[in-house]
């Protein structure tokens, strides 16, 4: 079953890419976290510099971020970030 055969990809093709993909939003999504551990600002501007991704991906990813609940002592990590 092949490209030759049926004039598709096989489906290992897109498995590969959502793990890639998987890869790099956790890559994300752990760099935000260290600066909000760091207390570093979280802004827009630095994270597309280092990812290039849209305005919404930022949200996006701030939003999994307050959504797992994770705490720095008593603050709410996320919160303050903008």
């Amino acid at each position: 079953m092949t490209l030759r055969d049926f004039d598709a990809r096989a489906s290992s093709t897109r498995r590969f890419a959502s793990c890639h993909d998987r890869d790099r939003a956790a890559m994300r999504l752990a760099w935000l976290l260290a600066r909000m551990i760091r207390r570093q600002p979280v802004r827009y501007v630095p994270y597309k510099s280092r990812f290039d991704r849209t305005e919404y991906g930022f949200r996006r990813d701030i939003r999994a971020i307050r959504e797992a609940r994770i705490y720095r002592g008593t603050e709410l990590l996320g919160s303050d970030a903008s």
